[in-house]
C-alpha cells in the first residue's frame, strides 16, 4: 500500500473508532448530534463500505437524526434516556458496557478480563487516570485505544519509521478482547434500544469490527511483503 493511501487509511479509520469512543463514553451530547445533523460522516462511512451492517447501521442513524434534526434538544433528552437505560443506570443495565460483565463466568466488574485489558494498555504505555475507580474494559475505552494504536501508526508511517507493532496490536486487540465480546453487546443494545440511534449505532459497531479485522489482516500482509 502506497504511503499516501496508507495515512488515509489510518487517519479514516482513528476517525471512526474516536467517534465510537466518544458516543459509549459520553453519550448523545448535543455538538455530536449537530455535528452528525450538518457533517456527511455517516453517509461516507456507508458510502465507503461494503460491509451491510455497516450500510444498515449508519443509515437507520442517519434517518432518525435527520427525521429529528428541527429540535435537536427535545431529540438529545429522549437519546440520553435511552442512554442511561442502556448503560449507565441507576438500576438495571440493559447493555453493560464492560467487557468483564460478558466474559467473567459472575459477570462482574474488575475480573481478570478488566486486569488483561490493563496490561495491554500498559505494553503499550498507557494507564487509565480512573485506575481502581473506573475499570478499563470499558468499550469507549477500548474504542479510544485502538484510536490511539491507529494514531501511532499514521505519525510513524508518516516519518518513515516503523509502524507494525501498532498494527500487531490492533490485530490482537482486536482478535483478544473487543471480537470477543462486543457483538454480545450489540445485540443487547439492538434489542433494548428504544431509539433507531441506538439500534443503528449497535449495528454499524458490529459490522465496523467485522469489516475493520478483515481489512486490517491484508494491511498487515501487504506490509510484511
Amino acid at each position: 500500500m502506497k504511503k499516501e493511501l496508507l495515512l488515509e487509511w489510518l487517519q479514516g479509520r482513528e476517525l471512526v473508532y474516536r467517534f465510537f469512543a466518544r458516543i459509549y463514553q459520553e453519550g448523545p451530547v448535543i455538538e455530536l448530534l449537530s455535528a452528525l445533523s450538518g457533517e456527511p460522516f455517516l453517509e461516507e462511512v456507508a458510502a465507503g463500505s461494503q460491509n451491510r451492517d455497516i450500510i444498515e447501521g449508519c443509515r437507520e442513524m442517519q434517518v432518525e437524526i435527520a427525521s429529528r434534526s428541527g429540535d435537536l434538544k427535545a431529540y438529545q433528552d429522549e437519546l440520553r434516556e435511552d442512554y442511561h437505560r442502556l448503560f449507565v443506570g441507576p438500576g438495571h443495565l440493559e447493555a453493560p458496557p464492560w467487557e468483564s460483565v460478558y466474559r467473567s463466568k459472575e459477570h462482574l466488574l474488575f475480573g481478570e478480563e478488566t486486569m488483561a485489558v490493563r496490561e495491554f494498555y500498559r505494553s503499550f504505555g498507557l494507564e487509565s487516570k480512573n485506575k481502581n475507580r473506573e475499570p478499563e474494559d470499558h468499550i469507549g475505552l477500548e474504542m479510544e485505544f485502538m484510536a490511539y494504536l491507529n494514531r501511532e501508526a499514521a505519525a510513524k508511517a508518516a516519518a518513515g519509521e516503523g509502524f507494525a507493532e501498532f498494527l500487531q496490536g490492533q490485530r490482537r486487540f482486536l482478535k483478544e478482547h473487543l471480537q470477543q465480546w462486543v457483538p454480545a453487546l450489540c445485540g443487547d443494545i439492538q434489542r433494548a434500544a428504544r431509539t433507531a440511534f441506538f439500534r443503528g449505532l449497535a449495528v454499524f459497531t458490529r459490522g465496523w469490527l467485522e469489516a475493520d479485522a478483515v481489512e486490517l489482516e491484508v494491511v498487515i500482509e501487504e506490509n510484511d511483503n
